[in-house]
């Protein structure tokens, strides 16, 4: 595809694409994509179309004047966000500390950006003296230009006609009715757009408004007489219902749950508005009045430092996100635990009448309550018993015993990372001196895997060659890893000089070297002892797979052959090269597939073949052959597909001197 000009297209350039159309996925957001071959920016004709280009160019103007004075002022980096959405400048670390304490909706237009805006527009036509209908019509105005300075972004329109129709019903004399309104946005978004109703980020926010709208008043009078601070009372009744309400969706995006979000969003709720409206403010006065626009933008970041400080601290809290399982199964124990909690609230409150209980109606207002029926009282027991003891179970009762289970004394553990490899090394009496090779693709499934085995900290990170299913979840493990051996580069990342894996490597300060035969590392005694066996120093290889580093580990006693993703030539190549093969457990190269020497695998004599493999993947893994070799050669075949986790320990036992522990029995 031909390289467009992106320095000034904006929304409404109208431009002419060619490509071909291809069908999408049945669970994807759309039916038909076009695969661009050419994309070429079109002259507009018609009166309209040349308005909109004008002014998405203009709104992007403005976007972009916003995003360089920000970029010139230390710590500001999240202003543009909390003004219009954009986080492009935002550090990937800083984005993951307020995802982990569910900060993330002030860098994403929202309503919450809608109402700051119509309600200064309001206020500000009040004080001009402008009547009630007047300052609707000026609010809908100043609505509609924050929409086309932000973009036709799917948060924002959500949120800006919600707040339309809301200001609709206003200007017709009519008391303001909130469900009817999110009832009136739903359909006309979906009218607009029905592929929204698959988008998470639609369903997050129809399910945050709905609670807020919904539960927000009773949780206020709960906290009232619970004597909370009047000041805290909005901020932890909002956060605390948007958190209930949202819970069984962000369990289908993310295990677990994020227990700190609501101390979070109470402490970081002062400054959101300030460093919103201050930003916005520097995104009008900035083309007029640079100066004036970033002084705004300076006094904007210090209210992002506030809630990028925020993030930081709640997200390192101990105990900051609860387990939980994400999935079907936990999705529906979710719900079914806060249906329960909603229940046992209603009958208390009277909301819901249980059945064969007597009234317990006044017939004067002096009159004392009577007691509260035996049945009632029973059923809300019931239902509060159950949730809370559901909750227990999974948050705390659950990870305990995981943790029990867990053996504490393992030497090799194959990490299940799905398609992907993932082996942590170490020597049990030396338990933080831990080797991690390689990193798999699923962020989340080696982090769970480091908690498992009580992994903090990573010695030596060694990552065999450069494919997305060894490398893709670096960034997990880079901020907690003192040193790292790589694979040569090939021949293309040679000649261009670009290689990512470096570039993650040096932007976390971790230092690397390249991996060779001959090289070898911890003889002293500090952690495993480990030689590079393959591939030759100064190679350059044509293919990733080829530079795959073949490496023998010695962890406390069980020595290791891994053999990255090298396939039958390399095998070949290192047979004749006379090393010492033979090993206690082999890492079965390229997750089990086909292209192998069944010769190595016999030379090397383990007992036990790990295979990091993915369930149900499309590859073919484990080729049967590899797993006849594997028992022509008396070594026993563990897969991470069917068992999950693996452990290797060795035992003092005779004649049993490794105990392999699986997490899953097969």
């Amino acid at each position: 595809m031909s390289d467009p000009p992106a320095a000034h297209w904006a929304p409404g350039t109208p431009v002419e694409v060619s490509g071909r159309l291809e069908r999408l996925e049945p669970a994807s957001t759309a039916g038909y994509a076009i695969s661009v071959v050419t994309i070429t920016e079109r002259t507009a004709t018609a009166l309209f179309d040349r308005l909109e280009a004008r002014a998405g160019a203009r709104a992007a103007a403005l976007r972009q004047g916003l995003r360089e004075t920000a970029a010139g002022i230390p710590g500001a980096e999240l202003v543009p966000g909390f003004a219009v959405g954009d986080t492009s400048a935002v550090p990937q670390d800083t984005e993951e500390r307020m995802l982990e304490s569910s900060l993330t909706h002030l860098t994403a237009v929202s309503g919450a950006n809608c109402a700051l805006v119509t309600i200064a527009v309001m206020a500000v036509a009040s004080r001009l003296g402008a009547g009630r209908r007047l300052r609707i019509l000026l609010a809908g105005a100043g609505l509609a230009g924050f929409v086309v300075v932000v973009g036709p972004d799917a948060s924002v329109q959500r949120a800006a006609v919600m707040a339309g129709v809301v200001l609709v019903s206003d200007f017709g004399g009519k008391r303001r009715t909130a469900l009817p309104a999110l009832a009136c946005a739903i359909l006309a978004l979906l009218c607009a757009d029905p592929w929204q109703a698959r988008a998470p980020g639609f369903t997050l926010s129809v399910c945050a408004t709905a609670g807020i709208l919904l539960g927000v008043p009773s949780v206020e009078r709960g906290l009232r007489r619970a004597r909370m601070p009047r000041v805290l009372v909005l901020p932890v009744a909002v956060a605390a219902v948007a958190q209930f309400a949202c819970g069984p969706i962000l369990l289908t995006l993310h295990d677990g749950i994020p227990a700190v979000g609501v101390l979070a969003n109470v402490i970081a709720a002062p400054a959101a508005p300030i460093g919103t409206g201050f930003g916005l403010l520097a995104l009008v006065l900035l083309p007029v009045w640079s100066s004036g626009g970033a002084v705004c933008v300076w006094v904007a970041s210090g209210a992002t430092r506030w809630v990028e400080a925020t993030a930081t601290v709640t997200s390192e809290l101990p105990l900051a996100r609860w387990h939980w399982p994400g999935g079907t199964v936990g999705v529906l124990l979710l719900v079914c635990c806060e249906v329960a909690i909603v229940a046992a609230w209603a009958i208390r409150s009277e909301r819901l009448p249980v059945p064969g209980a007597p009234s317990q109606a006044r017939s004067h207002p002096w009159q004392e309550a009577p007691p509260r029926p035996r049945r009632a009282r029973l059923l809300i027991a019931l239902l509060t018993s159950a949730a809370c003891g559901t909750g227990a179970a999974v948050i705390v009762v659950t990870p305990v015993a995981n943790r029990i289970a867990t053996p504490s004394g393992w030497s090799v553990v194959a990490c299940d990372v799905g398609q992907g490899d993932a082996l942590l090394l170490r020597d049990p009496e030396e338990p933080r001196e831990v080797m991690l090779v390689d990193t798999g693709d699923d962020a989340e499934l080696l982090a769970a895997c480091l908690s498992s085995f009580g992994v903090t900290r990573i010695a030596t990170l060694v990552l065999t060659h450069d494919d997305q299913d060894h490398v893709g979840a670096l960034e997990v493990v880079a901020p907690i890893a003192e040193a790292a051996i790589i694979a040569p580069p090939t021949r293309e990342q040679a000649e261009t000089g670009i290689r990512e894996v470096t570039a993650e490597l040096q932007a976390a300060a971790v230092p690397w070297v390249i991996g060779s035969t001959g090289v070898a590392g911890a003889a002293d005694g500090t952690g495993p002892d480990w030689r590079v066996l393959a591939p030759g120093e100064g190679a350059v290889p044509e293919e990733t797979n080829d530079a795959s580093l073949v490496m023998r580990v010695d962890a406390g006693g069980v020595s290791v052959l891994m053999l990255g993703d090298t396939g039958e030539a390399e095998h070949r190549a290192l047979l004749r090269t006379g090393a010492e093969l033979t090993a206690d457990v082999l890492k079965v190269a390229h997750h089990g597939s086909g292209d192998q020497d069944p010769a190595l695998i016999t030379a090397a004599r383990a007992q036990v073949g790990l295979i990091s493999v993915g369930a149900d993947n499309s590859y073919g893994h484990p080729h049967p052959d590899v797993l006849r070799a594997l028992q022509a050669a008396g070594t026993a075949a563990v897969r991470t597909d069917t068992a999950g986790a693996i452990a290797v320990s060795r035992t003092e036992e005779p004649g049993e001197p490794f105990d392999i522990w699986v997490e899953r029995a097969t």
